[in-house]
């Protein structure tokens, strides 16, 4: 009894040995089965498979089913003379039956045959009884280990459905994946996941276990039509027993066909696929020789596995809804990208600034390397980005990286990508830059910091058009246009040997110089509409422009940090200002820098302004002139003098009033006040 822990065979071991001990020429092992008040004959000697099927005694009988209903055996050694005896045998002629009792109550019967007459003795009831006894206990408790090792079962399954759910946004691959579990681990002959597909207003299998692709197709009905149509449109799983008695079975798939000689012990369970209190699908499995299998729990399982199912495909409409989206946001992305670098969007109106523009036309669509100079600020990422957007190359990546902004030990790996394991930190492969611009243009800012070492490796990937990642021994094909910028004279980095020459002819195949600010004046009003119009947007303010005397301050500044500078000063002083038009208080950073400049003119240029300056001293007044003003005389000579301090002090500091102001020791409004006083022009 110890050597099995399988109860059906455990079963088939104690009738073999019932039948050995007894030397009975046949018999048979049946157990109760409460809910139709039968015996199920489990398992038989002597006993044709179709006999084994047809015989369902009831509970109470026959010599078998009273022993069934008052747990007493019964030895009859002619069954001829015993009037509860049912043939079910035309040879027999003494029958030996006894109960397998747990726990006080019959679980089932034990019932051997004999063609002999007085065929059994007192001693051999009493040794099955005993044994009767003993395997029954021994069987309830391999059905309890069972019943456990199948709870276990059902959660591992759902711990690897879950990995599996987590593993892939592909609901098909996912499903799949489901009964393929499903079928291995729980040992379920036939299933599949049937949605409802709103299109053709049907249920269709998209996922099966053990069928083929014609059966997959031919796996589709209308809503109410047969078991699958009737829980979709209910909502309500089922459990059927024995597929072949069920008339609601349209077998349309061909399911019957693989199991022709156990139609009987073929049970279904089905059960729906919900969505925000809506049915989407159903999923239905088959299970062989289920008698001994809890289909209640198995239920349970489905239903929890639906609810996954159903969790799937929600996250996978999610997925899709957030990938239009993103798709929608990049097409957007790219037609504004277009937007602001096409050449239209490109403020300048300098001469210089329109030969810009034209070579850059001229360039866009070629392959050649190009190498943008100029000082820091003057626009040179801009420029490569609209060489990009303006390019057969604008829908695929542009790629930047600043060379000087990373770590030299770092930035072949950035470049270039690595392989896992390839040094401290590489946990797993990485792509670099090169390799993710593959189509596209990928831009190098500050060229001129780049190690000499890589330089000869990026010297490579121009000549070969080929990448090694760090670690690997493989190279690998790209096609990606290079467009490298600086701000450092490459020529003589070259004649200090920190810059090789022969990279420099390779990226110099096309030279494109951005004109410093203090080159192009004339696009100075240009640019500051720009961004005051840019900031007062971003920062919610009502700002209209500048006052004349802030557009002369800003006109009469050189500009060192040219457009990048410019653009800063109006985004702070947009930030801080709290009129409604940008005035030279706003510009005090300006101011300074100009003063500062005026401090440290030459000597001969201070002379030169000295020699211009109108005299302080109002030395045109004669007596004679002075009796003429009788009563006013003081008023007149004051507001001459102070005239002529303004006018002087305007001069001195460029027109800038906030440093006039100071100079002559007056606040800023009553300078403004004595200059509308006085009539003073400048």
């Amino acid at each position: 009894m110890n050597s099995t822990h399988d109860p059906d065979g455990l079963l088939e071991l104690i009738l073999d040995r019932c039948i050995q001990i007894s030397g009975a020429e046949s018999g048979s092992l049946m157990l109760i089965n409460e809910k139709e008040t039968v015996l199920d004959v489990i398992t038989s000697r002597g006993m044709g498979l179709q006999k084994m099927n047809e015989v369902r005694l009831k509970i109470g009988q026959g010599i078998t089913g009273m022993a069934a209903s008052t747990g007493k055996g019964k030895l009859v050694n002619d069954v001829r003379k015993d009037a509860d005896y049912i043939q079910v045998k035309e040879d027999i002629l003494s029958e030996l039956v006894v109960p397998m009792i747990v726990d006080g109550l019959a679980i089932g019967v034990i019932s051997l045959d004999s063609n002999r007459l007085n065929a059994f003795t007192k001693d051999m009831f009493d040794i099955v009884a005993v044994l009767a006894n003993q395997a029954a206990q021994v069987f309830k408790n391999l059905q309890t280990f069972r019943n456990l090792e199948q709870k276990t079962k059902i959660q591992a399954t759902l711990i690897e459905i879950a990995k599996v759910v987590t593993s892939s946004l592909d609901v098909t691959e996912v499903f799949t994946s489901i009964m393929s579990l499903l079928e291995k681990s729980l040992k379920l002959e036939k299933g599949s996941i049937i949605l409802y597909n709103k299109e053709e207003s049907r249920l269709k299998i998209v996922a099966a276990a053990g069928l083929t692709p014609d059966e997959i197709e031919r796996g589709s009905y209308q809503v109410g039509e047969g078991i699958t149509g009737k829980v979709f449109e209910s909502g309500e799983p089922v459990i059927i027993e024995s597929v072949a008695s069920e008339p609601n079975f349209l077998n349309r798939v061909g399911y019957l066909s693989h199991f022709k000689n156990n139609l009987e012990d073929l049970a279904l369970i089905m059960a729906p696929i919900n969505s925000d209190q809506s049915q989407i699908g159903v999923i239905s499995v088959f299970l062989l020789n289920h008698k001994h299998i809890d289909l209640k729990s198995y239920l349970d399982f489905l239903l929890v596995v639906t609810s996954i199912i159903s969790q799937t495909i929600k996250i996978n409409k999610l997925v899709e809804e957030a990938k239009k989206e993103i798709s929608r946001e990049n097409i957007q992305l790219k037609r504004e990208l277009k937007n602001k670098y096409k050449f239209g969007s490109l403020i300048g109106r300098a001469p210089n600034m329109e030969k810009l523009f034209e070579k850059i036309q001229l360039v866009s669509d070629s392959r050649a390397s190009i190498l943008i100079t100029g000082e820091s600020g003057t626009g040179k990422e801009m420029i490569a980005s609209s060489i990009h957007y303006n390019s057969s190359r604008s829908e695929n990546p542009f790629i930047k990286i600043n060379c000087a902004a990373i770590p030299e030990n770092l930035l072949e790996s950035e470049l270039f990508g690595h392989k896992k394991g390839s040094f401290t930190g590489a946990v797993s492969d990485k792509k670099g830059k090169f390799e993710l611009a593959d189509t596209g243009t990928i831009f190098l800012d500050e060229i001129g910091e780049m190690d000499l070492n890589l330089q000869s490796k990026l010297l490579r990937v121009l000549q070969e058009r080929e990448i090694e990642a760090v670690g690997s021994i493989k190279t690998k094909k790209i096609d990606v246009r290079i467009i490298a910028a600086t701000n450092a004279n490459l020529e003589t980095l070259i004649a200090e040997k920190k810059f090789r020459a022969d990279l420099y002819y390779r990226l110099n195949v096309v030279n494109i110089h951005t004109p410093a600010l203090r080159e192009r004046t004339e696009d100075i009003p240009l640019l500051i509409n720009h961004f005051i119009e840019k900031y007062t947007k971003d920062n919610s303010k009502n700002i209209s422009g500048l006052t004349r005397e802030a557009a002369k301050l800003l006109l009469k500044y050189q500009w060192p940090g040219n457009v990048r500078e410019l653009e800063n000063v109006i985004e702070r002083a947009i930030v801080l200002s709290q009129g409604e038009s940008l005035d030279v208080e706003d510009f005090n950073e300006i101011s300074d820098k100009l003063a500062i400049v005026d401090v440290n003119l030459e000597p001969q240029q201070q002379m030169s302004e000295t020699a211009d300056t109108p005299e302080i001293a109002p030395s045109n007044f004669s007596p004679s002139h002075l009796d003429g003003l009788d009563g006013r005389a003081m008023e007149v000579i004051v507001n001459e003098v102070e005239a002529r301090m303004i006018q002087y002090a305007m001069k001195k500091f460029r027109y800038t009033k906030t440093r006039v102001a100071k100079f002559l020791g007056i606040n800023r409004n009553t300078l403004d006040k004595k200059i509308k006083e006085l009539n003073i022009e400048y």
